[in-house]
């Protein structure tokens, strides 16, 4: 496992530039990595800028986005692009696979482009450490691509708890439904009509096929079901715990747990094994937060659940409970909501999840998932899976970036980058 110390002198070693300045009418000039699927809901986000670069390592993919944007020049090296273009870029918009998500990230922060990256922030906690790190002392302008925090709907949660009408809130659950996809390797001869090799990036494995089973995500191998492969993605837990993690993270200003705890289980027939059952428990300073995924309430057994809410976030207080998804939340028990009043809105409406990085980038300020926000989300999402995979409850200093109790989770923060791939 490539150490803290070696990753972050790595990452920093060349000289950060400074982003330019600009008059609030000028369009930014930005580059997309990764423009189909995810990706092309995050270039609509920023369709009105001027998109003066494309990059996708399968070019099928980039079609439409080179349809719409004829004037972008193409690329399907991102490296390539950065040395070509870096003088006309001001913004990169990151949309690739997890594993390849620290690597374009890092080496834009350190050309001084602002940066929109999907979530989760990066596939490993040493990698989202050396972004936050790479942040310190620059005005470069942020946002991870966790778009459901810019509803309204989180806002009245967040009011709601922060004033107190729960009580004192140190019990939270978090559930999800969701599960992996199975799939088998099929050998290493690749099915897909683009670079291979390139895909992989950074990754420090050998690229290989596989069958996926049929599911609602209908896309070819690697595309979206690289997922559910340690290799290349974190499984179920950092597909969407920074979606739903997000909320109590606001709601309750969490910053970093002390220990981490995760069970889990694969029950399906595939050579992936990220679990498709699992629960993780972090010891928040004052707040035990429990995550459940494969499930539609918070437990394991499939005991508990609440009606309308099969992925949700529940707050325990001690004077009431809110649960709460994407989209909606209801207080508990009835008698509770019916002898309460609801705070009035103090959280002010989102311009758009997207808008609030571009506005930032033209007059200053801050976004609301900024990279310092979201990697101590991130972090935390993603220690459930060191956790998971140490088999071992790990305690964790947030100021060191360490392990402190377990030798074996240490190997599972981080890894090598494959040669010609360093920062």
């Amino acid at each position: 496992m490539v150490s803290r110390r070696r990753f972050l002198g790595t990452a920093m070693a060349s000289t950060i530039f400074t982003p330019m300045t600009w008059a609030a009418t000028d369009a930014v000039r930005i580059a997309v990595i990764g423009p189909a699927n995810r990706g092309a809901a995050n270039l609509q986000g920023v369709e009105k800028e001027n998109i003066v670069a494309i990059c996708d390592v399968d070019p099928a993919n980039a079609a439409k986005a080179r349809n719409q944007f004829p004037k972008a020049e193409f690329f399907t090296d991102y490296r390539k692009m950065y040395d070509k273009m870096s003088n006309a870029i001001d913004a990169v918009v990151i949309s690739t696979p997890d594993h390849a998500h620290a690597h374009p990230t890092l080496t834009a922060l350190k050309l001084g482009k602002h940066v929109y990256c999907e979530k989760p922030l990066c596939h490993s906690v040493a990698e989202v450490r050396a972004v936050r790190e790479a942040l310190k002392g620059t005005k470069l302008v942020t946002q991870m691509g966790t778009q459901i925090h810019a509803g309204d709907n989180y806002r009245r949660v967040v009011e709601i708890v922060k004033s107190g009408l729960l009580g004192t809130v140190n019990r939270v659950h978090v559930w999800n439904g969701s599960r992996p996809v199975a799939g088998k390797r099929a050998g290493a001869k690749p099915s897909a009509q683009f670079d291979t090799d390139l895909w992989l990036g950074p990754a420090p494995v050998e690229y290989f096929e596989a069958t996926i089973a049929k599911s609602g995500w209908n896309f070819a191998w690697p595309h979206f079901h690289w997922r559910w492969w340690w290799e290349f993605g974190g499984g179920t837990l950092a597909d969407l715990g920074c979606h739903y993690m997000d909320l109590p993270f606001w709601a309750l200003d969490l910053t970093a747990p002390t220990s981490v705890k995760a069970t889990g289980k694969k029950t399906y027939e595939g050579d992936n094994d990220t679990p498709d059952i699992m629960q993780v428990d972090y010891q928040f300073p004052g707040v035990h937060l429990t995550w459940y995924h494969g499930v539609n309430g918070p437990s394991l057994d499939g005991s508990q659940k609440y009606d309308g809410f099969g992925s949700a976030v529940l707050f325990v207080g001690d004077k009431g409970k809110l649960v709460a998804d994407y989209g909606k939340y209801k207080l508990l028990p009835d008698a509770f909501a019916a002898s309460v009043t609801i705070p009035t809105p103090s959280i002010a409406k989102s311009i758009g999840h997207h808008a609030e990085w571009l506005n930032a980038i033209r007059n200053g300020g801050p976004t609301t998932c900024n990279f310092e926000y979201s990697g101590r989300l991130t972090e935390a999402v993603l220690l459930g899976n060191v956790a998971y995979r140490s088999g071992e409850a790990i305690e964790w200093d947030a100021k060191t970036a360490a392990v402190t109790n377990s030798g074996k989770a240490k190997a599972f923060l981080g890894r090598e980058y494959r040669k010609g791939w360093s920062i």
